[in-house]
């Protein structure tokens, strides 16, 4: 039973870096494909929002050079630590506080919006961050990946008490609502992926499962699944050639008249 709102999985955790560190490991790769795919070039203005631990803002900063910048925001800052120069750090609550307005030729924000009650609202500033012809792309978690795994009990069980428990504080389903949220803001070329990457036992990303989980279910007074199912799936999470599916991903890109 959540106890107090708000956002369940804050950087202040103990083992925060070593999950954002997973979480990066899992997502990344798709992320930087996805913004390459934009035309990123040196020279470019971005904005990334929710910039977590920083690995999509350092990737940024190299590819636009130093004739370009990145403005990385987050709440917590944190973990925003030796960035290249041409990356500003700022603290900064995205649903409260202004963001610059017809600035940036690209803005990115990955698993931020679903978390907010006031998502709609921040979606109209992002939007209205964008230059003419600049790019947004917005890529949100959705439970849609949760039939896919099936095939394992003890991950399909750990998977959806995960879920239960994101779900009484964020909204689990928010993937699949970009699309349609993207067009009623007139936003252009609109493009949609779903990504449901998988991870090999004994990985990073296997890691992160485990601490996403544990960090939920401290949220939750430790009491999301029983101990022996915990015990057998964080077992079998550890064990080379066995593949699991993380949470699935909905990417929406679109362009600003």
């Amino acid at each position: 039973m959540i106890t107090s709102p708000g956002y369940a999985l804050t950087n202040a955790w103990e083992r925060a870096q070593r999950r954002l560190a997973g979480l990066e490991q899992t997502y990344d790769p798709t992320t930087r494909r996805r913004l390459s795919a934009l035309g990123l070039s040196p020279g470019y203005k971005c904005l990334e929002v929710g910039a977590g631990a920083g690995s999509i803002a350092r990737w940024l900063g190299d590819q636009v050079g130093p004739q370009g910048s990145v403005s990385a925001v987050d709440l917590d800052v944190s973990a925003l630590r030796d960035l290249p120069a041409n990356v500003q750090v700022r603290q900064a609550d995205v649903r409260s506080d202004p963001l610059p307005e017809a600035a940036f030729d690209l803005v990115h924000a990955r698993l931020l919006l679903n978390h907010l009650t006031e998502r709609e609202v921040v979606l109209d500033r992002l939007v209205a961050a964008l230059r003419p012809g600049g790019w947004l792309l917005l890529e949100e978690g959705d439970t849609f990946s949760i039939g896919a795994i099936d095939e394992d009990t003890d991950h399909a069980l750990a998977m959806r008490a995960w879920c239960d428990v994101l779900a009484t504080v964020a909204d689990v389903d928010f993937g699949r609502k970009l699309p349609r949220l993207v067009v009623s803001r007139g936003l252009t070329d609109v493009g949609v992926e779903c990504e449901l990457p998988y991870a090999e036992g004994g990985s990073l990303g296997t890691e992160w499962l485990a601490l996403t989980f544990d960090q939920l279910n401290e949220r939750a007074g430790g009491h999301i699944l029983d101990a022996k199912t915990i015990e057998r799936w964080k077992d079998k999470l550890t064990q080379p050639g066995r593949w699991f599916a993380s949470l699935g991903l909905v990417a929406v890109r679109a362009r600003r008249p």
